[in-house]
């Protein structure tokens, strides 16, 4: 059994990397994924895996396309 909890997305600073080998703080849309899980299910690196996998798709996307 699992919980996947998630947070509404708000604009936050965040340090990207920028050309040039700078850091630059700048306000981007962030939102939070939290997991919580019965470890005695199943182990927690398949949540982990599970939660990364989410991480790469929500990055990934194209989400002016779904507009």
């Amino acid at each position: 059994m699992a919980i996947l909890a998630t947070d509404g997305v708000k604009k936050r600073p965040i340090v990207l990397d920028a050309p040039g080998a700078q850091e630059v703080i700048t306000a981007h849309p962030v939102g939070n994924l939290a997991l919580s899980f019965d470890h005695r299910a199943f182990d927690g690196a398949y949540a982990a895996g599970f939660i990364n996998r989410i991480k790469q798709i929500v990055e990934t996307a194209d989400w002016t396309a779904q507009l």
